[in-house]
C-alpha cells in the first residue's frame, strides 16, 4: 500500500530484554483493538495501516542507547527515540510510527509529536514505565484479551503526531488536548481520563469542520480518504446559500453547480456562506461513485431576517 500510513514498531533499548511482542501477536492485537474502536467511532473508516501480505507489518528495532540513558531524557524521551530511529534511516516521509517502546520512562506513559509546534513522526507508549502507585503503564497480556486503556494511549499519541488537537479547536488545552469531557480520546485535565468517544460533541477535531482548522475527517491517514486513481471525472453538486471554493483551485461556484475534476485528485471544499448566513454543517459523501453530492447546510440569522 502506498501513500500516508501508520506503521507499527516494537522498539527496545540497547540493553532491553526482547519479549518478542512483535512476533507473538501482542503488538498486532493492540493495533487491532484501537483500530476496531476507531472504526466504531467513524462508522467504518479506519486508519491506514502499513501491512504486508494482508497482515500488519510490525518492525523490530533495537536502539543504540541503554534504557537508563534514554530514561534520563525525561519528557524528551519520545524525541530521543525518534532521533535514534532517524539515525538508522528508518523514518520515511508520509508515515507515522505507532511505537511500542519496551523500556522505561521517568516522566510519563507515552509521548507524541504535535506538528507544527513539535514536528515528528513518532507516537510512542512506554511499556515498562509506571504510574500512580507503581502500576505498569502497559500490560501486554491485557491487549491480547481485549481493549485496554493503554491501547487508547497509543492511538492518542498517534493522533497527536498527526497534528491533533489543533489550537484553533474551541476546547483546546494543554498543547494538543481538549478539556471538555474526560471521555474524549484527546482529553487532558484534572479529572481521570476515561477514553470512550472520538471528539465528544464533534466540535473540536472530528467533523468539526472549522475553516482553517485541522480536520481529522479529511485526513489522508484515514482509509476512506484513499485517493482513487482513474481517468474518470468526478462531479460534485453543492447546495446552500453562499459559495464554495476548493484547494487546489478548481471549484468556485454559487450554491448550485456541478463542476468536475479528475478522480485521484485530493480536493478540499471550503464553504463561504452568504452574508447574514452561517454554516451549520456539511453532509453527503463520496465513495467511489461517478457523482458525489456535498451539501452545504446554512441558516440565515435572525438578525439578517430583520434587516430584510
Amino acid at each position: 500500500m502506498s501513500g500516508p500510513q501508520i506503521h507499527a514498531l516494537y522498539v527496545l533499548p540497547a540493553d532491553g530484554a526482547d519479549r518478542g511482542l512483535d512476533v507473538d501477536g501482542t503488538v498486532a492485537a493492540s493495533v487491532a483493538n484501537w483500530q476496531r474502536w476507531f472504526e466504531s467511532q467513524t462508522l467504518g473508516g479506519g486508519l491506514r495501516l502499513d501491512t504486508s501480505a494482508g497482515e500488519l507489518d510490525v518492525t523490530f528495532v533495537r536502539l543504540g542507547l541503554t534504557d537508563a540513558a534514554l530514561a534520563e531524557r525525561g519528557s524528551f524521551l519520545r524525541d530521543a527515540i525518534e532521533q535514534e530511529l532517524r539515525a538508522i534511516g528508518l523514518i520515511r516521509a508520509g508515515k507515522i510510527y505507532a511505537t511500542y517502546y519496551d523500556g522505561s520512562s521517568t516522566a510519563a506513559c507515552g509521548g507524541g509529536a504535535w506538528p507544527p509546534t513539535l514536528p515528528g513522526s513518532v507516537g510512542a507508549v512506554y511499556m515498562r514505565a509506571t504510574y500512580g502507585a507503581g502500576l505498569p503503564c502497559y500490560d501486554p497480556a491485557l491487549s491480547r484479551g481485549g481493549l485496554q486503556i493503554m491501547d487508547f494511549a497509543v492511538l492518542h499519541e498517534v493522533l497527536h503526531t498527526m497534528g491533533f488537537v489543533p489550537t484553533c479547536a474551541p476546547h483546546h488545552t494543554r498543547s494538543g488536548h481538549v478539556c471538555d469531557d474526560p471521555r474524549d480520546l484527546m482529553y487532558a485535565g484534572d479529572e481521570p481520563w476515561r477514553p470512550s468517544v472520538l471528539d465528544v460533541g464533534q466540535d473540536d477535531y472530528y467533523h468539526a469542520h472549522r475553516l482553517g482548522c485541522l480536520e481529522l475527517a479529511v485526513s489522508p491517514y484515514l482509509e476512506r480518504n484513499i485517493e482513487q486513481h482513474s481517468t474518470e471525472a468526478l462531479a460534485v453538486t453543492v447546495l446552500g446559500p453562499g459559495r464554495v471554493v476548493s484547494t487546489p483551485a478548481g471549484i468556485r461556484c454559487k450554491p448550485r453547480c456541478s463542476p468536475t475534476f479528475q478522480r485521484g485528485s485530493r480536493v478540499v471544499l471550503r464553504a463561504v456562506p452568504a452574508r447574514g448566513a452561517r454554516l451549520v454543517r456539511w453532509s453527503g459523501a463520496c465513495k467511489g461513485s461517478k457523482r458525489c453530492t456535498a451539501t452545504m447546510i446554512a441558516r440565515r440569522s435572525v438578525r439578517a431576517l430583520f434587516k430584510r
